[in-house]
């Protein structure tokens, strides 16, 4: 490729008006290119001309001669006194002299009329005017880019031959064909001068479409490198979110779990009415601050990506049924009539994601519906089995309808009041039904209300063999019957340790309380413990699952070890998700950690 090929400078494909330079440099650069590619050619054509001369010498060597001179004069001014960086430092002056170089070029050529003209036969005449049609329509191409060049060449042509067609008048040639022959080169020059207009503005609107298209090319390139600079800044937004979420999430969860453990002592003791009531209100308040932590720890799971779906046959109607146990109350306090369709249909998916799914559909209905109420009920599709959710609250505009699956969006909630959640319930929602293979749709009128439906497969109903919903955890006191264990808790919050350890006492376990690993090991060269309730981040950077797998290393035997923790990030979600023991999420309910120990007592 040549240093002259056509190239849109970068620095120019930002601007929305070519300057004139820019535009002369780009229409001089194919010439100069062309001329490097023409000028061997041109010189061969030179030679056959002399061949066909030949008896006319000595005029055609030194025609010849000077056409030679011409052509390696081309190829010296391109090599050594010509170049691309030239060309767009200085283009008019280097158009210039592209002007006046093929001048010389256009007289050489016009030259040889004069050596055929005056003594040639008719042959030799008619073989050179062949040759200079053709080097003069040849011109049209070469110079078609630059307009000026072209005109310069065929002016100094026609020129010429006007004067040897003066000189052959003025010496009285005896030959007719000298007169005619220039008259007729110059009303072909002044032809071709028609097809040189026509592709010199071929050319310029091919560089201008060029231009057009590096400009578009360059605002497409600088748009994706704002579409993936904005991307990462939200990919790094999210991920300083979910840490944040973490850890302000860790941080709450330590006192809550801390006081559900007293509360649930106090709740052990003799207690007059009033005293019952304060506790009740103490539960009350607590339970709801932990469900905002349990929906933030759902939302964390997600995003870690450790949910996997347990597909096998279930009753939807036991999903449904056991929602309204549990959501049903919230419709009562708002007077919201609540209702269920009966549907013995068997469908075959995650009995806990699809519970977890409709329980966020009917609590964010009944949240947003003011009277009326809402609607559960299910439709056969086929092989499916659509999951409706009816209500006849304050509806969604459709300009909002894509927004709502964001996550901590709440369109009515412009006050962010607790009562009203997080604006995680939909968020959640829709991401377990990605994972069951489904999606959430929605159809809403405003002021009217909406409707949110997700798909299930259909099972046969012989392949029903397990129950659709886990029973509760039991909350009588088996230990008792299975008689004390020994406990190692390992915890850094002073706190968690005094009150988990006046509740496993209570139950009548022995417990060694450590705040470390350390402890935990002076302990356990005690005392092999039965089993180890370990926090899973400790102070000074020390992990839960080193601690256990270095007190199970002591004792040379997998003790049973129960993991409890508030750390809700994405990463350690999984991390513990993949660790070889049970875990429980901060706060949890002394009844449920006194039932998960029962279990593990019985392994």
């Amino acid at each position: 490729m040549s240093a002259f090929d056509l190239a849109v400078p970068d620095d120019l494909a930002d601007n929305a008006e070519l300057s004139q330079d820019a535009l002369l440099t780009e229409r001089i650069r194919p010439v100069y290119a062309m001329i490097g590619q023409t000028s061997w050619s041109t010189m061969g054509m030179s030679m056959i001309a002399a061949a066909v001369l030949y008896d006319q010498r000595p005029q055609v060597w030194i025609w010849l001669a000077v056409q030679i001179m011409l052509k390696l004069g081309n190829q010296v001014e391109l090599r050594w006194f010509a170049s691309d960086a030239l060309l767009a430092q200085r283009p008019r002056w280097m158009a210039r002299r592209l002007c006046i170089s093929e001048s010389f070029h256009a007289a050489g050529w016009a030259s040889v009329v004069w050596v055929a003209g005056a003594h040639g036969s008719p042959a030799q005449v008619a073989i050179v005017a062949m040759i200079l049609a053709g080097i003069i329509a040849g011109g049209t191409c070469t110079y078609g880019p630059y307009a000026p060049v072209h005109y310069t060449y065929l002016a100094t042509f026609v020129a010429c031959q006007l004067i040897i067609a003066w000189l052959f008048r003025l010496i009285a040639v005896s030959n007719p064909i000298a007169f005619i022959l220039p008259i007729l080169l110059v009303l072909y020059c002044l032809g071709v001068l028609n097809n040189s207009r026509v592709t010199t503005r071929t050319f310029r609107e091919h560089i201008m479409l060029s231009f057009a298209n590096a400009n578009l090319a360059r605002r497409l390139s600088q748009q994706v490198a704002a579409v993936d600079a904005a991307r990462r800044e939200a990919e790094a937004a999210n991920l300083a979110k979910s840490t944040f979420l973490a850890s302000a999430s860790h941080d709450l969860r330590q006192p809550i779990h801390a006081l559900g453990l007293f509360l649930a002592l106090l709740e052990r003791s003799p207690l007059n009415d009033s005293q019952q009531q304060a506790l009740g209100r103490c539960k009350a308040a607590a339970t709801a601050s932990s469900a905002m932590l349990d929906t933030l720890l759902d939302f964390s799971r997600s995003e870690a990506g450790v949910i996997e779906p347990y597909a096998h046959p279930f009753v939807i109607g036991d999903v449904l049924g056991s929602v309204e146990q549990e959501i049903g109350i919230l419709a009562d306090d708002k007077r919201v009539v609540y209702r269920t369709h009966d549907c013995q249909a068997v469908v075959a998916s995650d009995a806990a994601l699809v519970k977890m799914i409709i329980f966020n559909l009917v609590s964010n209905a009944i949240r947003y519906t003011l009277r009326g109420g809402v609607l559960v009920g299910c439709r056969r599709r086929g092989g499916a089995l659509v999951v409706e959710v009816w209500d006849s609250g304050i509806g969604i505009a459709q300009e909002d309808l894509g927004r709502i699956f964001e996550e901590f969006v709440q369109l009515e909630n412009p006050e962010r009041d607790r009562r009203k959640g997080l604006g995680l319930g939909l968020a959640i929602a829709a991401r377990m039904a990605r994972l069951l293979g489904s999606e959430i749709t929605v159809r809403s009128v405003v002021g009217r209300g909406s409707v949110f439906r997700f798909a299930l497969p259909l099972a046969p109903e012989q392949a029903l063999t397990i129950p659709a919903v886990s029973p509760s955890p039991a909350l009588a006191r088996p230990l008792q019957q299975q008689g004390s264990r020994h406990i190692l808790l390992v915890d850094d919050d002073e706190t968690i340790r005094i009150g988990l350890s006046a509740v496993l006492i209570a139950e009548g376990h022995s417990v060694d309380a450590a705040d470390g690993l350390d402890d935990a090991l002076e302990y356990a060269r005690q005392r092999t413990a039965d089993l180890i309730i370990c926090d899973f981040r400790l102070r000074g950077g020390q992990s839960g699952l080193d601690v256990v797998a270095r007190l199970r290393a002591e004792a040379a035997h997998k003790i049973p070890a129960l993991l409890i923790t508030g750390d809700t990030h994405p990463d350690r979600v999984a991390l513990a998700a993949r660790a070889d023991m049970e875990v429980l999420y901060k706060p949890v309910d002394a009844d449920v950690i006194l039932s998960r120990v029962a279990q593990l007592s019985t392994t």
